[in-house]
């Protein structure tokens, strides 16, 4: 059991290079951020909340559920996300990005900004996310006959050989990029205690932007 375990986790080492001078000056601006505008702000807490959020947002959008998005997000996050989603409706390979945050490799700051706007003092932060899963890495038999079927499909469309089709392990892999947003204000409690809305209370942080970069599903033989 433990080894059919391990066989279906299978996915190739993942190396991602970065700009080093992106990585370096997002690394200075988050220490200034921290020491300057958020005191409280935690690193390795924001990584982990940014993971879920990821697979959260993810799940949503690949079952068009409209209903729930703007609990995390701010106006502007949910006119860009809710538009795409009309538009991407129909894109079958959507209904491959599942991923749990074990699956999510990489979080990756990419870009910190800090702005006053109004008199109220915004955080954001860019991250980039990679997400690796093998193909036969699900739990439920309902999820492994639909992912088979989405990939049969795409097979038949890309008129792959049968030698590649046989190939051991079909990874899903893609490149999420979504833009946090927090208002560091020192009475940003108070404040949205006395504004309240439907969306996401930025005294937290909310989504700003969300996007699918790059998505495949590749072949991989670990003996090859």
């Amino acid at each position: 059991m433990e080894l059919n375990q391990r066989r279906r986790k299978v996915i190739p080492t993942l190396v991602y290079l970065n700009n080093p001078w992106t990585y370096w000056k997002a690394r200075f601006n988050l220490m200034k951020m921290q020491m300057f505008w958020d005191r409280e702000f935690v690193e390795e807490e924001f990584i982990r909340g940014a993971k879920k959020a990821a697979v959260v947002l993810t799940d949503i959008i690949r079952n068009q559920d409209m209903s729930t998005i703007s609990k995390l997000t701010t106006p502007l996050g949910y006119q860009q996300i809710t538009r795409d989603m009309m538009l991407s409706r129909d894109d079958v390979r959507l209904k491959l990005v599942r991923f749990d945050t074990e699956h999510i490799r990489r979080a990756i700051p990419m870009k910190v900004v800090t702005k006053v706007n109004y008199g109220r003092k915004y955080c954001f932060i860019d991250m980039m996310f990679v997400g690796l899963r093998n193909t036969k890495d699900f739990d439920s038999i309902e999820e492994l006959v639909e992912v088979n079927r989405i990939l049969q499909s795409l097979d038949a469309d890309l008129r792959l050989t049968q030698e590649v089709i046989s190939t051991p392990h079909r990874i899903i892999f893609a490149e999420i990029f979504i833009r946090f947003r927090r208002d560091c204000s020192e009475n940003s409690l108070e404040y949205y205690h006395q504004h309240p809305s439907r969306f996401a209370n930025e005294k937290d942080w909310a989504v700003g932007f969300y996007k699918i970069l790059s998505f495949d599903v590749f072949h991989y033989n670990p003996r090859a």
